[in-house]
């Protein structure tokens, strides 16, 4: 496995800080790096700088978006506003032929699955081409049950694989998780609890045992 596609079940659900948490979980145990081909929103944030300076690693450990766009939209239409337009082929190709391949890359993707990338085609066309599988990021609050399901059923009606589901700001009061396991026929791999400290988060993803476990890096040693 080169990598995966971190993808959200809806906008603002936490893909950021569980990408970081990843690349905090595997630095050390793997040649790791993160990776967002396709940024939007640059005048409210830009995930790969935050990223980077909530996990403080080498150059190596980041690669810089293919596009960098200011307003916060959809791809497509965020590209539209300066005349322009994102060639997925060229992002795949980037992809292909990155300079270090022994690298496990965790790509961000630019929203949920169906959001638009080109006039034609959507991020479920760029996850396919890039040919990775997806971990799936939803938020444990009411609707996640359906916004999660109808991703999987597109996911792997367009034959793309899905290693799991995490769910961020865990209450654990709506049954999403046994729903969305059930009916989903997925793994939960974890369940973060809320917390207004980035860091904080970022560190739970770091030490969830089930994480640490799937991505073959040794457990944490008991206090």
């Amino acid at each position: 496995m080169e990598g995966i596609f971190v993808i959200g079940a809806d906008t603002n659900v936490g893909k950021t800080t569980i990408s970081a948490g990843l690349l905090k979980l595997m630095h050390g145990a793997h040649k790791v790096c993160y990776w967002k081909p396709i940024q939007t929103g640059t005048i409210v944030s830009d995930d790969t700088n935050d990223v980077r300076a909530f996990t403080e690693f080498g150059p190596e450990c980041y690669l810089e978006p293919v596009y960098r766009f200011p307003e916060p939209l959809a791809p497509r239409h965020a590209a539209r506003k300066w005349g322009k337009s994102v060639d997925i082929d060229s992002i795949v190709q980037q992809f292909a032929s990155r300079a270090d391949k022994s690298r496990f890359v965790i790509v961000e993707g630019a929203g949920g699955l169906m959001v638009p990338i080109t006039d034609t085609e959507t991020q479920k066309d760029l996850v396919q081409k890039m040919g990775l599988p997806v971990l799936l990021v939803a938020e444990d609050r009411v609707g996640a049950i359906n916004h999660t399901l109808l991703t999987l059923e597109a996911l792997r009606q367009s034959g793309i694989a899905v290693i799991g589901v995490v769910l961020t700001k865990a209450k654990g009061t709506f049954g999403n998780s046994e729903s969305i396991s059930e009916f989903g026929k997925v793994e939960i791999l974890a369940e973060i609890p809320s917390s207004e400290d980035s860091r904080s988060l970022i560190g739970q993803v770091g030490a969830n045992p089930r994480l640490r476990e799937f991505f073959k890096v040794p457990a944490m040693p008991s206090v």
